[in-house]
């Protein structure tokens, strides 16, 4: 009798619970990214390298997971560089122009929470949620000038059960839509 009462707590536990009285799926309520605009008009010649400046908050950046959640866009954004024949790089300190051709994307994050996905389905629901609060400018990275600002909010739901976007998905939702910023280059 422990027993059963035991796995059905786990089940519980680990699959959430995911009904909500919405029309959307556990899928699109888990992860939201909101674009605000039509494309930024990145020109051509900025579209083929991308530099990563990545700041916030003071409590933001001495977050003990700041360098893991750093890294996971990193890895995220160089991905999707070499998929799409993009040079990427990682700029550290000051957010400054090289003089290069290529576009300065400028990421201040005003906070997020960070659950890896090994975590949600080891835990389920006790997670908690994930979420992203970060504001991009991308600059002409040759002289710097602001092209267009970019607002990225993403969050899960622990109800949504062990599948619910975790920081990894939801920082490669981010990392997509920033890619197809680079793909409408004119």
């Amino acid at each position: 009798m422990k027993f059963a009462w035991y796995v059905g707590l786990m089940v519980l536990t680990l699959t959430g619970c995911a009904s909500t009285g919405s029309n959307k799926s556990a899928d699109e309520k888990a992860s939201q990214t909101v674009l605000t605009g039509p494309p930024l008009g990145i020109p051509m010649a900025s579209s083929k390298h991308l530099v990563l400046n990545m700041t916030g908050s003071p409590e933001v950046t001495a977050a003990k997971d700041w360098p893991k959640f750093q890294e996971e866009w990193r890895a995220n954004f160089s991905e999707y560089a070499k998929s799409d024949g993009v040079t990427f790089e990682v700029q550290s300190g000051e957010a400054h122009a090289t003089g290069a051709p290529g576009t300065l994307i400028k990421v201040y994050v005003n906070d997020y929470r960070f659950v890896g996905i090994g975590s949600r389905v080891m835990f389920g629901v006790m997670t908690g949620n994930a979420y992203i609060d970060a504001k991009a400018s991308y600059c002409d990275l040759t002289d710097g000038k602001e092209i267009g600002v970019r607002a990225y909010n993403t969050s899960s739901t622990a109800w949504a059960g062990v599948f619910a976007k975790m920081t990894p998905q939801q920082v490669d939702a981010i990392g997509s839509q920033v890619f197809a910023e680079l793909k409408s280059a004119k």
